[in-house]
């Protein structure tokens, strides 16, 4: 009964915040003068637009990252317009954008959000956000990071183990480890029900069956079969036809005792304080290796893990329907897309999209290329469609 009450209330709340986007009537004057959507011009002309910036004075941010307050300076020097950023999550973003476009309210002008299921199965085909791409970053961006939405940067979250008492490498080699008795209650990980990228990086092992399946033969040496919870959490859920690999997964994680920790940072640092003798492994942001301290942090991607080591999702920037001051955000945004705008997220595991900045971070942090990490991509439809069904399995699952 707890169960089920305790999904009652999520799948409420996830409703309401699907919901709440609604249905979208996008002003067609204003789309004419802020030149998005098919009054975009063909040529963009960016004396008048930094001229038009000028004259608006200030832009408003809602950003998935804190680092946004390091740009205000910069910024400010360059164009003489502020930037009044709000740090927020991104499927709040979503949320606190719609009710206020839902009452009148248009006080905010980009969007720097994470959360593709929902952008790209609603805030987008509803007009609610508006793509736009700097002309001048187009040639080194693929069209993949331009259509549906202009990608600033390839984000990750991935695992992690400490460093300083694993000199030789990690002290796992598959997903399955963290299965095992040795790792129960010393696994940390934001919790899925709390964090939406957290539940993504779950929904995406999930979809990735067959590759569990094979890396549980690989590990173990024999094929895998299904817990009687498994099986009778199938039957129960009438979006799932039949067990797999990756819900076996999910339930061996979850009864191994994960310890759920809202703070990424907090979850890096737990995993690399160097004075531990029985250091934990965790799941968190890829960008975290920059809290990486000499003497006190030392924490490091398990890159080998079979068959993932970690699930990578885009970042993307939007114009918001109705902003205020259209043309300051498409002047932050190409500024963001610059090398100098992009500093704040110039960081070991935060790979640029566009490729001539990716090509200096490999060369400067000495890793592995985007496209060479084994990390499996987000299905943001697959996300978007299964979230209910996810939920109600994760929650049959949990001991």
């Amino acid at each position: 009964m707890k169960k089920m009450a305790t999904l009652s209330v999520f799948a409420l709340s996830i409703g309401l915040a699907f919901a709440s986007i609604g249905t979208v009537h996008a002003d067609e004057a204003w789309q004419k003068k802020a030149g998005v959507g098919k009054y975009a011009p063909a040529q963009q002309n960016w004396d008048a637009i930094e001229a038009a910036a000028r004259e608006e004075g200030e832009v408003v941010i809602y950003s998935v990252s804190s680092r946004i307050a390091k740009l205000v300076d910069g910024f400010k020097e360059r164009y003489g317009i502020d930037i009044i950023g709000y740090d927020i999550a991104s499927d709040l973003q979503l949320e606190k954008l719609s009710r206020e476009h839902r009452a009148g309210v248009h006080s905010v002008d980009v969007l720097f959000n994470a959360e593709s299921s929902t952008l790209l199965n609603e805030a987008l085909p509803k007009q609610l956000v508006w793509n736009f791409i700097p002309d001048s970053v187009a040639g080194d961006l693929d069209p993949g990071e331009m259509d549906p939405l202009l990608i600033q940067r390839h984000s990750s979250r991935i695992v992690y183990y400490n460093t300083a008492v694993h000199p030789d490498g990690a002290p796992i080699d598959s997903l399955w480890d963290m299965t095992r008795e040795e790792w129960k209650g010393r696994v940390l990980l934001p919790s899925p029900l709390e964090d939406g990228l957290s539940a993504n990086f779950m929904q995406t092992v999930l979809n990735n069956s067959d590759a569990m399946a094979a890396a549980y033969q690989r590990e173990f040496g024999e094929e895998i079969s299904y817990s009687e919870d498994v099986i009778e959490a199938v039957e129960e859920n009438a979006t799932i036809d039949s067990p797999n690999a990756s819900i076996e997964w999910l339930y061996r994680f979850l009864n191994n005792e994960p310890v759920f920790q809202s703070s990424t940072t907090k979850i890096f640092k737990n995993v690399g304080d160097v004075t531990q003798e029985k250091p934990p492994i965790g799941i968190t942001t890829f960008s975290k290796l920059r809290k990486n301290k000499e003497g006190v942090y030392s924490s490091g991607p398990a890159y080998d893990l079979d068959p993932a080591f970690g699930v990578t999702y885009p970042t993307a920037l939007m114009i918001a329907d109705m902003a205020p001051h259209p043309n300051a955000a498409k002047l932050l945004i190409r500024y963001m897309m610059e090398e100098d705008g992009f500093k704040p997220w110039n960081e070991p595991g935060d790979y640029a999209a566009r490729s001539n900045l990716e090509a200096q971070q490999l060369a400067n942090f000495d890793l592995p290329a985007f496209g060479d990490l084994g990390l499996w991509p987000v299905d943001a439809e697959e996300i978007y469609y299964s979230k209910f069904g996810f939920l109600a399995l994760y929650l049959a699952l949990m001991p």
